[in-house]
């Protein structure tokens, strides 16, 4: 009998070792090991951080484009990322910076960059951790790259933001205007979507590529940003079908449910792209374990 049990018990232990280095389990299994909710935490209190002073900035910006009914499509844009639950505190903050202010757009253009240079920073010692490996560079180095990055993910953003508000009736009068082939403007709604997302992965791959400290390649961060977007994608879904069926956060905390729901949402980002980021960590680790790969310093 004792040799029955031990031998179910060395079963089990080798079955649970041979699953245990599977990508995905082992990317969650690291992902707590590097204590992953505690640092999407912090990431998110960066987020909430940047995030107004982007939100100032962007409306600031868009006041600035000639399309009709602006506002609405601006909040009606928000919908489709942000759960319905924080749309209050979105939709204020959009109402309140929708026109065009020049001293408006200068102070957000300042705070948006100095809080998104922040977040970006943190994320980058959060991945040198997932990496496991130290941080050479000198501070003005990490500030400067991060400034970079802010600029790039801004820009890549602003592209998928102006996509999506182009609708398809004012693509209708831009093909009219300038004789745009129709055949654009039959695809445009499709085409929309792809560069979104498209701009949404190129922003994540440019974080893990130049976010830790090491040597590696670019098209190695694919697998993980497209992991990253589609564990976003899932997980939004999923706090939006739960507070809308069984959420009752309203009546628990009033003014206060649309704040709440915002600080888990971006939690929930933070912990997407740090999920993502242990993913490519695992595929990097299985390359190098392989016989005549050398690993990159």
């Amino acid at each position: 009998m004792a040799t029955s049990m031990q031998a179910r018990f060395e079963a089990a232990r080798e079955l649970w070792e041979k699953v245990g280095k599977r990508p995905l389990v082992a990317t969650i299994r690291s992902f707590v090991h590097h204590n992953g909710i505690t640092t999407s935490a912090a990431l998110a209190f960066y987020f909430l951080m940047s995030l107004f002073p982007f939100l100032i900035f962007l409306a600031s910006a868009l006041a600035l484009l000639p399309i009709s009914h602006l506002s609405a499509r601006m909040v009606q844009l928000a919908t489709h990322f942000v759960p319905k639950e924080a749309m209050p505190v979105v939709e204020n903050v959009l109402a309140a910076t929708m026109h065009t202010s020049h001293r408006l757009l200068s102070v957000g253009f300042v705070l948006a960059v100095v809080s998104a240079s922040s977040a970006i920073v943190e994320m980058a010692y959060a991945f040198n951790i997932i990496y496991e490996v130290p941080e050479t560079r000198p501070f003005w180095r990490r500030r400067l790259e991060a400034v970079y990055m802010t600029f790039a993910v801004g820009a890549m953003t602003l592209v998928a933001v102006i996509a999506m508000l182009l609708g398809p009736h004012l693509v209708d009068e831009i093909a009219r205007v300038f004789e745009v082939n129709r055949t654009f403007v039959t695809l445009w709604p499709f085409i929309r979507h792809v560069l979104a997302v498209a701009c949404a992965l190129a922003s994540i791959e440019l974080l893990y590529y130049f976010g830790p400290d090491r040597n590696h390649m670019l098209r190695e961060q694919l697998p993980g940003s497209v992991f990253a977007v589609l564990v976003w994608i899932a997980s939004t879904l999923g706090l939006g079908i739960y507070l809308g069926d069984f959420g009752n956060l309203n009546a628990m905390y009033g003014t206060l449910a649309s704040f709440i729901v915002l600080m888990i949402w971006l939690q929930i980002s933070a912990m997407a792209i740090l999920l993502g980021a242990e993913l490519n960590a695992q595929m990097a680790r299985s390359r190098h374990a392989r016989p005549g790969v050398v690993r990159a310093q």
